[in-house]
């Protein structure tokens, strides 16, 4: 039968029929890296000889051991840093959902919460990129602050895991300190240059009975920084899938001995860690600059995904998010 034999009416659901067909298709192959299940990454971890390799060792078996490390895959958690002033007053309050893949160096996503601009930022361990409210950032003071925080924050998290097997990391043994109350046993940490870290240099005291980290100090390179040193205290240990991670973390201008100098001028908060979620690949890469507008227009599988981890780990209810999504 030719085509001129039906009414038009009857191409048109056939259109509309095929349309969904290919979508439903479209989209199945599209989120068919989202669904497949996360495997390990198989790795054996790079110990130093020496005294550095014995204090690594030790904390590495305090934080719950390289079996149960290397068994996770990817993470995602809520990150709130919190600003203080002179009297100790809080003074701004920035929160990020970050996203990132494990064992593979600092390689980062975070999407602001409660902007009135958005924020999207990601680093794939060479170069950064962030867009502001859709619009693609190509000034380096606009993004310098966004940048100093989610690098250094890539990089931090997993101690001491992450000193095993991250390239372009050195370690040295310091010896050890200890005041009536308590010891500890150092480690100096150097960063290559590759790395951009912010972090020039850290000396991490490893508590010398339960071998968790107890506060760092380290040399800090940012241009909004007025302080080069800055002490940092870990705190509020906690067993999330088999490893012990901090929660909170504190920090303070300090002398060349580590010492502070001044009250508390940051705290980030560490919180509803999800392990093994499941993250593509394709998140970690930098974006065309073009895209800028077809990142904020199609952004809302990615919301819906983000909206539901948030509601799965607690932080937003299940009735606010499906209100969103509709």
């Amino acid at each position: 039968m030719s085509r001129g034999c039906y009414p038009k009416s009857y191409w048109w659901k056939v259109w509309l029929a095929c349309v969904a067909v290919f979508s439903v298709s479209a989209c199945r192959d599209a989120t068919k890296e989202e669904r497949t299940p996360p495997k390990a990454v198989w790795r054996e971890p790079h110990i130093p000889a020496g005294e550095a390799g014995r204090v690594l060792r030790k904390a590495i078996e305090a934080a719950g051991g390289w079996e149960a490390w290397r068994a996770l895959v990817d993470v995602t958690f809520v990150s709130t840093l919190t600003i203080f002033d002179a009297r100790g007053d809080a003074t701004s309050e920035t929160i990020f959902f970050h996203k990132q893949p494990l064992h593979q160096g600092p390689i980062l996503r975070m999407e602001s919460i409660g902007l009135r601009e958005e924020i999207l930022f990601g680093y794939d361990g060479r170069v950064s990129w962030m867009f502001r409210g859709g619009r693609w950032v190509d000034d380096p003071q606009e993004k310098m602050f966004t940048e100093f925080h989610g690098i250094s924050s890539a990089i931090s998290f997993g101690l001491p895991f992450v000193l095993a097997e991250m390239d372009g990391v050195n370690l040295e043994y310091v010896g050890r300190e200890a005041t009536e109350e308590q010891q500890w046993e150092k480690l100096r940490v150097t960063y290559a240059r590759h790395l951009q870290s912010p972090i020039v240099w850290a000396v991490l005291y490893f508590d010398a009975n339960s071998g968790l980290i107890d506060h760092v100090y380290a040399q800090v390179e940012a241009p909004f920084l007025q302080h080069p040193i800055w002490l940092g205290r870990w705190r509020e240990y906690r067993e999330v899938a088999g490893i012990r991670q901090e929660r909170v973390r504190s920090f303070y201008p300090a002398d060349a001995s580590g010492n502070p100098v001044a009250g508390l001028v940051a705290e980030q908060l560490i919180e509803h860690l999800q392990f093994n979620v499941g993250l593509p690949q394709s998140l970690f890469k930098r974006p065309l600059r073009s895209s800028a507008g077809s990142l904020a227009k199609n952004k809302g599988d990615e919301f819906r995904l983000s909206l539901g981890q948030l509601a799965g780990a607690g932080v937003l209810s299940a009735t606010l998010v499906a209100r969103w999504q509709n």
